[in-house]
C-alpha cells in the first residue's frame, strides 16, 4: 500500500447560483457544463494568458472547489474576487481545516475506501468526485470529499477530510510514497506552480492542453493570446519531462545546454528513478528535440516526453 498526506494541497470552496458561470469566465476549462461529481483540469490567467494557478476544478449540486498543489492561493483569490460586482458568487479557502490523503495504485485505493458506504466511486474515470460516507466509531456519519486522478497510467484517490475529523483515522504516511508521487507527477508533466511555472510562463507553455485548455468554450479572461498562440502553432518553450544519469540532488536547479552552448532550460524539479533521475523543465521550443547536456555533472540529458 502506498500512501501520502498532501500538505501542500490547497482547497477553495466556490458558491452562489453564479459559480459555474463565473468560474467559467476566469479559467482555461468549461467548467460552465461540468456535471455534478465530475472535475476537470483548468489554468487560471491573467489578461495575457500568464499563469496565476493550476489544479482541479471539482463540481457538486451546491458548490464548485478548486484543488491545487502549491502555489499562491492567496493570489488566486484576491484575483477571483476583484471581478465580483453584481453575481451571486462567494469564494473561501478550506485549506487551513482540511487534512488531505493520496492513495496512490488502485489496491491503495480500494483500501482507503474499504469502510466507505459508497466505495463503487473510486475508478470510475480519471477525473470524478464524490462525497463519501464514513461511520465514525461512534456511529456519526462522516462525509469526506474524494478525486480520482490519473498520472502517467497510476490511478490514485485524492481524499480532503475536515482537520479533526476522527475519520478511520487515515493511514499514516507510507515510505517512499512521496518519491512515488513525485516521479508521476514529474512524468504526467503536471506543473506546481512558482516552482514550474511561474507568472512569466503562458498556459499552452505546460502542453496540457488537451487535458487542461478548451478551444471551444468561448471567451474567458487571456482567451485570446491563447487562440493566437494555437493559430501559431507552437510555443516558444514547453514544459517537458527530462531524464539523465545523475542524482536528483545534482538534477534539481541543474542548467541544460542545447548542442550550440546556450542554456536550454533549468530542471525544476526532480526525482530519483532506477537509471538515475528525471525531472521537469522549461525548454526551448528550438531545443527540446535534444540531446541536452547538463553542466553539473557532465551527464547527457534525454527529452523524454
Amino acid at each position: 500500500m502506498s500512501f501520502l498526506r498532501l500538505s501542500a494541497l490547497s482547497r477553495l470552496i466556490v458558491t452562489g447560483k453564479d459559480r459555474a458561470r463565473y468560474l467559467h469566465n476566469f479559467c482555461t476549462n468549461n467548467t460552465k457544463e461540468l456535471q455534478s461529481g465530475k472535475a476537470c483540469e483548468a489554468f487560471f490567467c491573467d489578461v495575457k494568458a500568464r499563469v496565476i494557478a493550476h489544479g482541479y476544478v471539482l463540481a457538486f449540486d451546491d458548490c464548485l472547489e478548486l484543488w491545487m498543489l502549491g502555489g499562491d492561493e492567496a493570489g488566486l483569490l484576491k484575483h477571483l474576487n476583484r471581478y465580483i460586482i453584481t453575481e451571486d458568487v462567494t469564494i473561501t479557502s478550506g485549506t487551513e481545516f482540511t487534512t488531505a490523503v493520496a492513495a496512490i495504485g488502485e489496491a491503495s485505493a480500494k483500501a482507503l475506501l474499504l469502510n466507505a458506504q459508497n466505495p463503487g466511486f473510486e475508478l470510475q474515470d480519471p477525473l470524478s468526485c464524490a462525497r463519501l460516507q464514513f461511520r465514525d466509531h461512534n456511529g456519526g456519519v462522516l462525509i469526506p470529499t474524494a478525486l480520482s486522478v490519473t498520472w502517467a497510467g497510476t490511478s490514485m484517490l485524492w481524499m480532503a477530510t475536515p482537520r479533526d475529523s476522527s475519520l478511520m483515522p487515515l493511514p499514516a504516511e507510507t515510505g517512499g510514497a512521496a518519491a512515488r508521487f513525485e516521479e508521476l507527477r514529474i512524468r504526467e508533466r503536471f506543473p506546481i506552480i512558482h516552482q514550474d511555472m511561474s507568472i512569466e510562463n503562458m498556459a499552452p507553455e505546460a502542453e496540457r492542453n488537451t487535458s487542461a485548455i478548451s478551444y471551444v468554450k468561448g471567451c474567458y479572461l487571456g482567451q485570446e493570446p491563447i487562440a493566437r498562440l494555437d493559430a501559431m502553432g507552437h510555443v516558444n518553450r514547453a514544459l517537458r519531462c527530462v531524464e539523465a544519469a545523475t542524482s536528483a540532488e545534482n538534477f534539481l536547479q541543474a542548467s541544460l545546454l542545447s548542442n550550440e552552448g546556450t542554456v536550454a532550460g533549468v530542471v525544476t524539479s526532480a526525482a530519483t528513478v532506477a537509471n538515475g533521475s528525471i525531472g521537469l523543465a522549461l525548454i526551448r521550443a528550438s531545443a527540446n528535440k535534444g540531446p541536452l547536456h547538463c553542466v553539473v555533472d557532465g551527464a547527457n540529458v534525454a527529452v523524454t516526453a
